[in-house]
């Protein structure tokens, strides 16, 4: 019922209609017979303002319903030692506590929604995309309508508290963790630097937790074949590790027509420990290392056919390729006493990448470039929270980091007369420093106030030098050196009303920050750096649990306002530049609901509405000598509606049959619309991706048929424009599987 309720192409009836039927299955349910009359959804999907208020009205009316009959609030929890080892420092495990909008998927929801990737959390999580733009390299995050197409990200990334200041390591695989966290909204003051649009949290498992070994072997369509080895054990009380190591090969899907090869294979293998030491009941030490290396075809674009919005072929002379090496690793220490909780953690970063592309994109020998870059980062971090306090609670942190990015780029000119080459060099580095604070005032038993504030200082600097090199003589272009200095203060304050034990209301106003940097193509020395963007996020919102947990709803209003925008300039021929020189306002929603209306059922729904538009943009265009002005304009690379839906259902048998349990599941995930550039006259319509799975377990064998995209609908990955062409990137294709998984 499901499924054919999803394929039909009009996406807000399908969510209507999906959740009458839901209503349908389980009629005892009071929720499922409200939402059945729950109207005003549809003209929320479709953007009709007078009833997105009365949808938000209802909604809101619908949740504070059930307050009447809510318990008093617990005062602050006693904080376990187990919970101390495996949580975050910064925030609580129960995301019910966050006054903040907030997503946590698990490794076995990630398996059921077949989320194998960063990407592939593309609108199953309200307002989030990463653009299947290129390569690993070009993986451009938004959320809330805020992020970066190339330079500074927007978004922040940890893995195990490790920081990932460049996007070109956030396209990793997640072949064994145990959940992944989306926190949308400024998160700067906890995190720092580029956490302005939010943040994402991957967590590897505790051998101290978790023990046992698994082997996976998958195989798919175009050559999609992955195998996995994980191990996991306690050698004692005190001392736990982890051990996996995997290897993904995808044949690709699009066919370089000059060369009759595919063009966007890949390769990728990753190694993965973690190490555990626990010596006191109160002490523990750990010590992870993470490897990967991805070798994958690049810049698989061709001419595009606005008619169909299709590619219609691709053909490239010079074969392009993408190869990165990328290493992380931390030790964290955590110590706490009866009062107190110090964290440590010391991390390194070290990526090395090769981007190898035809950037004239045709099956001519007019040109191609080479660019190379090797980063080194390290970082401290150190937190001192208070412990098992009723009334008030405080958090002090600091951290420091050094970042250096060694660049090279070659550029060969072979259409000229002569031919020559470009060589750019960049000796980049970036140091800083930041100290934070953030405390918690209990308001008697219903409300909380919660504020916090940030100091960072940095300093970067970029050493240039351009030669060109003609029938073997070089000479000097240019030489800059050009030092920055970024500081900048982030508060953030909260209020929150708790209802109920498990829900509360909640109004917060933070402010984000993005650091500057430097521009890889420009026309001046004075367009080498581009200075910091900031914001202002607004929120209100609510989440609870109901019927004894088997209900989770929760939704946000957020408006934010970006100053000092930084927004990217095409130069014909040479590449992109950024400058400040932009305002936008974005608006939205977020409504999450889950539900296990029984044991053997799962239901979730997911909706994201963003309105992002530029209130200023007027930029000077060499190329027709007048100013681009787009002030009104939506902004590109953000969908105005994401919407994911999905149902698990298992089926449990007697252990002595051949088959103990059976698992169906699936998830539709749809968005847009999406606009492509600043003009807004090349668009990417609503789309919707269909996937499934059915799974066998007999005692420790799981055999499972899945298939992606179900519905194989046609979209672009990825659409720009250069020296008069229109270029794109097909998206991914119906695909087929099965995979084997074994545990001991």
């Amino acid at each position: 019922m499901i499924f054919r309720l999803l394929i039909k192409p009009n996406f807000a009836f399908t969510i209507e209609e999906t959740i009458s039927n839901l209503g349908q299955l389980c009629p005892q349910d009071n929720f499922f017979k409200i939402m059945n009359n729950y109207q005003p959804f549809r003209s929320v999907a479709q953007g009709h303002r007078k009833d997105f208020l009365r949808t938000l009205f209802i909604f809101t009316l619908f949740i504070s319903a059930f307050a009447v009959s809510a318990n008093e609030v617990d005062s602050l929890r006693h904080v376990s030692l187990d919970s101390i080892i495996v949580s975050g420092v910064k925030y609580t495990n129960n995301h019910l506590e966050l006054p903040v909008s907030a997503t946590s998927v698990s490794q076995g929801d990630m398996q059921s929604a077949q989320l194998n990737t960063i990407k592939d959390f593309s609108a199953f999580v309200p307002n989030f995309i990463m653009i299947d733009r290129d390569t690993r390299l070009t993986s451009s995050v938004f959320v809330r309508g805020i992020g970066s197409l190339v330079n500074i990200p927007g978004v922040a990334m940890y893995v195990d508290g490790i920081p990932h200041f460049e996007k070109s390591s956030f396209d990793i695989n997640l072949a064994d963790v145990e959940k992944v966290e989306f926190l949308r909204g400024p998160q700067g003051t906890l995190y720092g630097r580029n956490a302005m649009g939010g943040i994402i949290l991957v967590h590897t498992k505790s051998p101290l937790k978790y023990q046992g070994s698994k082997v996976n072997l998958r195989l798919g369509s175009y050559e999609d074949y992955s195998a996995l080895f994980s191990r996991s054990e306690k050698i004692n009380e005190k001392l736990g590790y982890t051990v996996s190591a995997d290897y993904n090969h995808y044949g690709g899907f699009i066919k370089n027509e000059h060369t009759g090869k595919k063009a966007d294979a890949l390769d990728n293998a990753s190694l993965n420990t973690r190490l555990e030491w626990r010596p006191q009941v109160n002490l523990n030490f750990r010590l992870t290392n993470n490897f990967e290396y991805a070798d994958q075809g690049a810049f698989a674009y061709g001419d595009v056919n606005e008619d169909k919005n299709w590619v219609e072929k691709v053909s490239l002379d010079h074969e392009s390729k993408y190869r990165r090496k990328l290493y992380d690793g931390g030790l964290r220490v955590d110590y706490h006493n009866d009062l107190l909780w110090l964290y440590a953690l010391t991390s390194v970063q070290w990526l090395d990448d090769r981007y190898d592309v035809d950037q004239d994109a045709s099956s001519e020998d007019k040109y191609y470039a080479i660019q190379s870059e090797t980063q080194r980062l390290v970082s401290q971090e150190i937190n001192l929270k208070n412990l098992y306090s009723d009334v008030y609670s405080w958090h002090f942190g600091f951290f420091a980091f050094n970042h250096d990015i060694d660049r090279s780029t070659d550029v060969m000119m072979n259409m000229a007369n002569p031919p020559y080459k470009l060589e750019k060099r960049y000796d980049d580095y970036n140091r800083g420093i930041a100290a934070y604070h953030q405390s918690t005032l209990k308001l008697g038993r219903r409300f909380t106030l919660e504020a916090g504030i940030r100091y960072d200082l940095e300093r970067a600097n970029s050493v240039y030098h351009e030669q060109k090199i003609t029938n073997g003589t070089p000479a000097p272009v240019g030489d800059f050196d050009a030092p920055m200095t970024f500081s900048q203060w982030t508060p953030k304050a909260s209020l929150q009303y708790h209802f109920r034990r498990n829900g509360q209301f909640y109004a917060n106003v933070s402010k984000g920050y993005k650091t500057g940097g430097f521009n890889t193509v420009f026309d001046s020395e004075e367009n080498l750096s581009f200075g910091p963007e900031s914001s202002w996020n607004y929120e209100i919102g609510g989440k609870s649990s109901f019927f004894e947990n088997r209900l989770h709803a929760e939704f946000a209003l957020f408006y934010i306002n970006l100053e000092n925008q930084q927004i990217r300039q095409l130069l014909p021929e040479t590449g992109i530049r950024v400058l400040n020189a932009g305002k936008s306002a974005n608006k939205g929603l977020e409504i999450t609901v889950l539900a296990n209306p029984w044991k053997s059922l799962r239901l979730t729904a997911a909706y994201g509405y963003t309105h992002a538009k530029f209130k200023e943009y007027s930029l000077y265009n060499s190329s027709t000598q007048s100013n681009d002005d787009y002030a009104g304009k939506f902004t590109p690379f953000v969908p105005r509606n994401t919407v994911s839906l999905g149902a698990q259902y298992d089926f449990f048998f007697r252990r002595d049959t051949a088959i103990e349990k059976i698992s169906l599941a699936c998830n539709y995930k749809g968005l847009g619309t999406m606009y492509w550039n600043e003009k807004n006259d090349v668009r990417q319509p609503f789309y919707g991706l269909l996937n499934a799975q059915v799974s066998a377990v007999k005692k420790k064998v799981e055999v499972s048929l899945w298939g992606r995209n179900l519905m194989d609908a046609k979209y672009l990955g990825y659409y720009f424009e250069v020296s008069g062409r229109k270029l794109g990137k097909p998206g991914k294709p119906l695909s087929l599987g099965g995979s084997l998984t074994y545990w001991f």
